[in-house]
């Protein structure tokens, strides 16, 4: 699995014609995914109160229940201020264009008032990843590595990693890490 730079990321996001109906939640779901981290299925298994309170402010973490996680194990993720204002954003967009924002509503929504399906994710990014000419694989998942890459570039922990994502096993996460050349030079000049 590939990861992506910030560069690629930023390419693929500018393929979004966010004047389109669907433009900007496009746009606030890759950079959603991105930045939690999110497998595609806890993603499209979102409804509004798992990140966001009564009065629309966007929740510090959010608790994914069980039931919508791998292997049944939930986990909370701390949302960055990055991710909490693609969750504000993403609830006035969805007021905007007449969907439900109560409590139960999906998160993600489609066309007729339901949750966005894995597929459907899928075929969006990919779609975009097209039209944005790019030489990399770009998934849902490549964001869950990609994710998973920068927390580490930025200092964290592998085992913090590792819960982040719900893995059970610390060979499951380090499987996700990438290090780029910059890294791996860095880390020949410590030993050099």
């Amino acid at each position: 699995m590939f990861t992506l730079s910030k560069p690629e990321i930023r390419q693929l996001l500018s393929a979004i014609n966010l004047r389109s109906p669907f433009g900007q939640r496009d746009y606030l779901l890759i950079m959603f995914l991105f930045q939690t981290g999110l497998r595609v299925g806890e993603c499209s298994g979102l409804i509004v109160t798992h990140v966001a309170t009564r009065d629309g402010n966007s929740r510090q973490r959010l608790q994914l229940p069980a039931f919508i996680c791998k292997g049944s194990r939930g986990r909370v993720i701390v949302l960055n201020q990055t991710a909490r204002a693609c969750v504000e954003k993403l609830l006035a967009f969805n007021r905007s264009r007449g969907f439900s924002v109560a409590p139960a509503a999906p998160l993600f929504q489609n066309r007729k008032h339901g949750p966005l399906s894995v597929r459907s994710i899928q075929k969006l990014i990919k779609g975009y990843r097209e039209a944005a000419d790019l030489d990399v694989c770009a998934t849902p998942h490549s964001f869950r590595h990609s994710h998973a890459s920068e927390l580490l570039a930025a200092g964290a922990t592998l085992p913090a990693v590792q819960s982040l994502l719900g893995h059970r096993n610390i060979a499951s996460t380090q499987a996700y890490v990438h290090v780029s050349d910059a890294q791996l030079t860095e880390a020949a000049a410590l030993i050099g």
